[in-house]
C-alpha cells in the first residue's frame, strides 16, 4: 500500500496543562506513523486571563512525530469554542503559512465538532480526501440539539472514510450520516504496560476494582448498590472494592456511607493501576454511554474476569470465558457479580485473548487501509 502523507487534525490532544487530554488520539498518531507520513495539526482551546491570547509551538514529540500546537487562551474560551469560521482562519492561514513546502494527501480529522467540521472545510480548500475519526461519547446529543449538526453532517456524508473506535459508535453515527465508506479502528493499549503479572501475589481478601474518571455518564452506582446488596445478605465472603481515579460522582460515593470498604487511590499511572488491577479479582465497570473504554481492555488483558455495563466495546470484547456484560438493573449487576465469584477463569487465558487486537501494530494496518 502506498504510504499517505496526513494532516493530523485535533482539538483533543495531550498538552502543557492537560497531560492525559486526548492521549488516545495521541496513540492512533503514533499508530498512523508507523506506515504513513503524520504531521499533527492541534488547536488547543484553554481557560486564560486573556481576551484573546495567541501562541504556537512545534516540536517533534517522543515519537519523532511534527508536532504543530496551536494554543487559544481566553477567558471567554467557551464562547470561542462555538465561533467556528474564527478557528478555521486561523488554522487555514497557519497551514498555508508553515505548510507550504508539504503535500499531504488527506486531511484526518478528530471528534466530528469542532474538528470535524473544520477538517471538512479545510479539506475542500485544499482539494483533499477527509478522514473522520469519531470518539466522542456526546455525539448522539450534538445531533440533536446543535445549530451546526447540519454542517456536521455534511462533512460526514462527503468523508472519504469514517472511522469508529466500536461498533457501538459506528451505530450510533449511522442515524445522521448515508455514508457507507465506515470502518471501525480501536484505541491502542499497549500491552508492554498492561499485561498478566505473575509476579504479583492476590489480595487475601477478595477484591474488586474499577477505574475511571467519574464524571459523566459513568455510573458506580449501579455495582455499588449491588455490592450493597450482596453484603447486607452476606452472599459472598468479606470483600473490598477498590476505586482508581477521581471525579465529582465520588462525593455522593462517600455520602452513601457503604457498608464495605471502599478504598480510593486516586488518578494512577499505567505501572500503578496495572499492579492494582493484578492484585484485584474482578473488574466492575458501570456506565450509562461510552464509545470504546480502554479500561476494560486493559482489565482483561491483565487477566481479570469482567462484570460490564453494555456500552463501549463491551459486547464486542465479553463473553463467558472472561466475564458477563449487564442489563444495567441492579438486580442483574448482583446476580452477574455473584456469578463471576462463583466461576472458574484461567487468567493467563484472558489476559492473551486481546493481546494482538488492540497492538500499535493492528491499528496501523487498519489505519493504512482505510487511507487506501
Amino acid at each position: 500500500m502506498d504510504r499517505k502523507s496526513v494532516l493530523f487534525l485535533t482539538y483533543w490532544y495531550p498538552h502543557k496543562s492537560n497531560k492525559s487530554l486526548g492521549i488516545f488520539v495521541k496513540r492512533h498518531a503514533q499508530a498512523i506513523a508507523m506506515e504513513n507520513k503524520i504531521v499533527v495539526l492541534c488547536f488547543i482551546i484553554s481557560k486564560g486571563s486573556f481576551f484573546f491570547k495567541k501562541a504556537t509551538i512545534v516540536f517533534f514529540d517522543e515519537n519523532k512525530i511534527e508536532t504543530h500546537q496551536i494554543n487559544i487562551d481566553s477567558i471567554f474560551n467557551k464562547l470561542f469554542y462555538l465561533l467556528l469560521p474564527i478557528h478555521y482562519l486561523i488554522i487555514r492561514l497557519y497551514v498555508k503559512k508553515n505548510f507550504k513546502n508539504k503535500t499531504f494527501d488527506i486531511v484526518h480529522s478528530n471528534v466530528i465538532f469542532p474538528c470535524g467540521i473544520i477538517g471538512y472545510w479545510l479539506s475542500k480548500k485544499m482539494r483533499l480526501n477527509h478522514v473522520v475519526t469519531e470518539h466522542w461519547t456526546k455525539i448522539d446529543k450534538f445531533f440533536k440539539v446543535s445549530a451546526f449538526r447540519f454542517v456536521a453532517k455534511k462533512a460526514l456524508n462527503s468523508a472519504h472514510k469514517l472511522t469508529f473506535v466500536s461498533r457501538q459508535l459506528l451505530k450510533t453515527v449511522q442515524h445522521y450520516t448515508s455514508n457507507q465508506r465506515t470502518t471501525i479502528i480501536p484505541n491502542v493499549i499497549d500491552a508492554k504496560e498492561f499485561y498478566f503479572d505473575t509476579q504479583i501475589t492476590k489480595n487475601e481478601t477478595l477484591t474488586f476494582i474499577a477505574a475511571a474518571h467519574w464524571a459523566q455518564f459513568k455510573n458506580p452506582f449501579y455495582f455499588l448498590d449491588a455490592l450493597q446488596t450482596i453484603h447486607y445478605q452476606n452472599l459472598l465472603p468479606k470483600f473490598k472494592i477498590v476505586l482508581a481515579g477521581n471525579g465529582e460522582q465520588l462525593q455522593r460515593v462517600k455520602a452513601n456511607n457503604y457498608s464495605f470498604d471502599i478504598e480510593f487511590v486516586g488518578d494512577l499511572s499505567p505501572l500503578a493501576l496495572k499492579n492494582e488491577l493484578n492484585k484485584s479479582h474482578i473488574f466492575l465497570h458501570g456506565t450509562d454511554f461510552e464509545t470504546f473504554s480502554v479500561i476494560i481492555a486493559e482489565a482483561l488483558m491483565c487477566g481479570l474476569p469482567c462484570v460490564v455495563s453494555p456500552y463501549g466495546i463491551a459486547l464486542e470484547a465479553i463473553h463467558p470465558d472472561n466475564g458477563f456484560v449487564t442489563n444495567n438493573t441492579i438486580k442483574d449487576w448482583t446476580d452477574k457479580i455473584i456469578q463471576c465469584y462463583h466461576s472458574n477463569y484461567d487468567n493467563k487465558l484472558i489476559s492473551e485473548t486481546l493481546k494482538n487486537k488492540y497492538a500499535i501494530e493492528a491499528v496501523a494496518k487498519l489505519f493504512s487501509y482505510a487511507y487506501n
